[in-house]
This record gives structure tokens, sequence and C-alpha cells, in this order.
């Protein structure tokens, strides 16, 4: 595992200032800490290096490595085109910040899985997951194609390329708490009910 651990980077793409939660979602305090924070300790126990993408130098407390998105105003796409770009390594492990209930346990299983395609992502419940999965750098040039065509949204980005999908939908290891994100306020308190409840 360890070859496969040094040939990968972790990139947790936290944006910047949510539209429908009004402030940084990977700042806001979950169980007494910032939510990127648990991203970045499940992160750092599997892979070597981890980066933030992020338009906000508040990130720069985390003492990682941050970059900001290149192509601004486009969401995720801009975050993964970024990483993409800085990338020293071919493969990068891509999640989102507002995931709370991600386990190092899942990040693991994922590489160990994920295939020599262009990109490998878990498919739950019938349902592609692009920001939870490992990409190849190989992707720019295409990634960067969709994006000047006005094609953004990551379900429909990754079909355009060598993807390979891992069905964890009755996998121990996930469950539908793992790829339960934050995009709102009512989402971020059903979130911290899940948390209080050890569900």
């Amino acid at each position: 595992m360890a070859e496969e651990i040094n040939d990968i980077t972790g990139y947790i793409l936290a944006g910047g200032k949510s539209s429908r939660m009004g402030t940084d979602k990977g700042l806001l305090l979950f169980n007494g800490e910032p939510l990127v924070l648990r991203t970045i300790k499940q992160l750092r126990s599997v892979v070597t290096k981890v980066v933030i993408v992020s338009n906000n130098n508040e990130y720069q407390k985390f003492g990682l490595e941050v970059i900001e998105d290149l192509l601004k105003g486009i969401g995720p796409a801009g975050g993964i085109h970024a990483a993409f770009h800085n990338s020293l390594t071919s493969k990068l492990f891509v999640v989102s910040c507002d995931m709370p209930f991600i386990t190092s346990q899942s990040i693991d299983y994922l590489l160990l899985h994920a295939t020599q395609s262009q990109i490998t992502l878990p498919l739950y419940r019938g349902k592609i997951q692009p920001l939870f999965g490992v990409y190849s750098t190989s992707c720019l040039p295409g990634w960067k194609q969709l994006i000047d065509r006005g094609i953004v949204k990551l379900q429909e980005m990754v079909t355009h390329f060598d993807l390979s999908t891992l069905d964890v939908s009755h996998h121990e290891l996930f469950s539908n708490l793992l790829f339960t994100n934050i995009n709102n306020k009512t989402d971020f308190n059903k979130a911290v009910k899940k948390l209080n409840h050890g569900n």
C-alpha cells in the first residue's frame, strides 16, 4: 500500500462562501471542530500529502498548502481543475469538505480498489459520487475542454472519461450517512442530530 500512498495526493474542495449556507461551510464548527478539520484528519491518516482548494485565505490556519481555483465561479469543477494543475502525483483523491461522516477506512478501500481507469468513483444506490473519488491528472485536457464548452456538472463531466465505478451499496464501510453532504442549514442541523444519536 505504501507505494500507492506516495503516488497520490489528497485534495479537499473547500470552495468559499456558500450561497445556500450563507457562510463558508468548511469552517463551520461541527462537534466542536471545523468541518474541514474532520476531513483533514481522515485523509491524512491515509495519504502523505493533503492540499486544500479554496479561495478563502482562512484555510491557511490548518497548516496545509492552500490553492485557489484557476477558473472561478464554476463550483467543484473548478476546484478539481485546480487540483489537476497543482498535483505532482499522477493520481488524486478528491473529497468535498462538507462530508462530515467520511472515514479513513472508506478512503483506503477506494484507493486499494482503484483501477487504472482515469477516474474511480463509488456507486451508491445507483448514484455515482464524484466528490469522493480517485482521479488521474491525465483528465486535465479533457476537463478543461468540457469547462470551455460550459459543461460543469460533475455527474455529467465524469462520464466523458475512462470511468470505473465500485458498487458499495451493500458494503459495511459505506452508508447513506457517509455520503451525507451539507448544503444548507437544514442539512447541517440534521447531520448534528445524526452525530448525537450515533447513527
